[in-house]
């Protein structure tokens, strides 16, 4: 398993929901060029063979949102499940109806894709075929439709298997978290295989803002980490769990809420002995176990899980406990300063910072995070834009902006990303002033003043840039960024591959341009 993942894209963990966007949900129309667009949770389904002709019935979580802000009505989802004869059979759900081969559900009130609104979900149903052998599949049509709306089609394929399928609780997440308190994650799953598993391998993963309070002696623990500033743990718990069996953690897994909480996370997975349970554990040969005491599990009725326990496979046998602190962090932009004659090139450096205490990390796409505006003054032009930074979506012109830079999915207290841009000066300047100023997507958007959800104030939101500033009028700005810095932002979280993210974390000024216009 690799690092923190992006959760499935049209969940309601959107961590930093931005609220422009909730200025323009429920504007109950769609915009031109919109489009629906399909999630399901489980990829590639696989269904436990059936055992003495009964076959466990595993769920198909999906669901339906568009592009553009605002919301749709309903929507129509048909599902076409002609290509699952012999290997599956579909338990519908009541939304549904179906003649045939073929269901016809409605979805009510689709969200768009960054609204942070809880998705319509449709769970339907499937168990494999009695008389379906190892490795039979087939495929499932579904196609989403509305008025005035691109309609939006997917296959789905499903496999017919035998094994241990691990699945997991999911966690609620915890919402105004204080620092210094700890927290308890009760972890909880079941095996809705066929076949026992003689042992679980449990992977706890921590980003900054959580500490794990206890180090398990047969839980082996990674160093921080990344931009995230990531610990993982691998657990190897020796109890077997038979089909249909649950277990639950003895003592539930805590962890100490920080100063850098604002937005943070504790992961946790599961799996059964094999290939992927073999790379965890093998991942972690460079760790160091802990000198507590056991991690162990304890067996649960089924009846004590959570009705809304999600029934995912193997490689999705994930949970997060999301937690919202009350804490916050303070962006500022950096100015910067030069000085030349007419005709001369200068280099003048300007960029972004997060004061802390807390990390921020923009799970919302992109869209929550600083950029950079940056705007200079009359009698100047750009020869050099550096990289990360583009034309500005509206009213700019080449060599003469206004610009946009990027700044990373992750700041934590203390991160600083500078750019450097060559300014030649057409004319005798003299405290010729331009400005950095902090924007995102929805202030671009909107057109109105930048805020963030974690900041409670906006001073430092403008720096100047000034050309041969006289100490008379000013000078040089006190916020100016020392021009030999580096001009690149620091690199960008990737998903691991087959996880739940369904787009880039952080969008180019070019995303945005065109999501803009």
């Amino acid at each position: 398993m690799g690092s923190i993942r992006t959760r499935r894209a049209l969940s309601t963990a959107a961590a930093l929901a931005v609220t422009g966007t909730a200025l323009l949900a429920g504007a109950g129309t769609a915009f031109a060029a919109d489009s629906l667009h399909i999630n399901i949770s489980e990829s590639n389904l696989t269904l436990p063979k059936a055992v003495n002709g009964t076959a466990g019935t595993k769920t198909l979580h999906v669901e339906v949102a568009h592009d553009q802000q605002g919301h749709i009505p309903s929507a129509t989802l048909t599902v076409d499940v002609s290509g699952l004869a012999g290997v599956a059979d579909v338990v519908w759900p009541a939304t549904c109806t179906h003649t045939a081969t073929v269901g016809t559900c409605k979805i009510s009130h689709v969200d768009d894709l960054g609204s942070g609104q809880p998705p319509t979900e449709l769970a339907i149903g499937l168990k494999a075929d009695p008389k379906a052998a190892d490795g039979a599949q087939g495929t499932l049509d579904l196609k989403a439709t509305a008025p005035g709306v691109d309609s939006y089609e997917v296959p789905q394929t499903v496999t017919v298997g035998s094994g241990a399928d691990l699945t997991i609780q999911q966690l609620s997440a915890v919402h105004h978290a204080k620092v210094g308190s700890t927290l308890s994650a009760p972890i909880q799953w079941s095996n809705t295989g066929n076949e026992t598993s003689p042992s679980t391998v449990l992977t706890l993963e921590t980003m900054a803002g959580l500490d794990f309070k206890q180090h398990y002696s047969n839980c082996k623990y990674g160093k921080p980490t990344g931009d995230l500033v990531s610990v993982r743990a691998v657990c190897t718990i020796n109890t077997p769990i038979a089909p249909g069996q649950s277990l639950r953690l003895a003592d539930p897994v805590q962890v100490g809420v920080t100063s850098e909480a604002w937005y943070t996370l504790l992961t946790a997975s599961v799996l059964p002995p094999g290939a992927q349970a073999d790379a965890a554990v093998a991942g972690g040969s460079g760790y160091t176990s802990g000198t507590g005491p056991a991690l162990t599990a304890e067996a649960v009725t089924t009846s004590s899980l959570h009705a809304n326990t999600a029934d995912i496979n193997p490689e999705d046998s994930y949970t997060e406990l999301d937690v919202y602190a009350d804490n916050h962090a303070h962006f500022s932009a950096v100015g910067g300063s030069a000085r030349g004659a007419k005709g001369q090139t200068v280099a003048v450096t300007v960029g972004m910072r997060n004061n802390g205490p807390a990390l921020i990390y923009d799970r919302s796409g992109g869209e929550a995070v600083d950029a950079l505006k940056v705007a200079f003054p009359a009698g100047t032009t750009v020869t050099k834009v550096p990289d990360g930074c583009e034309l500005a979506p509206k009213g700019a012109t080449a060599g003469h902006g206004p610009y946009e830079c990027n700044s990373n999915y992750a700041q934590g207290p203390g991160y600083q990303v500078l750019y450097t841009f060559r300014v030649r000066l057409d004319a005798t300047l003299s405290n010729a002033r331009g400005s950095a100023r902090l924007t995102n997507f929805m202030s671009d958007y909107i057109g109105g003043p930048v805020t963030f959800p974690w900041d409670n104030s906006t001073s430092g939101y403008t720096a100047p840039i000034v050309f041969n500033g006289t100490s008379r009028s000013g000078g040089s700005p006190s916020t100016s960024a020392s021009a030999s810095a580096s001009a690149s932002p620091r690199p960008r979280f990737t998903p691991e591959p087959g996880s739940r993210a369904a787009g880039p974390l952080l969008l180019s000024p070019a995303v945005r341009r065109s999501r803009a216009a």
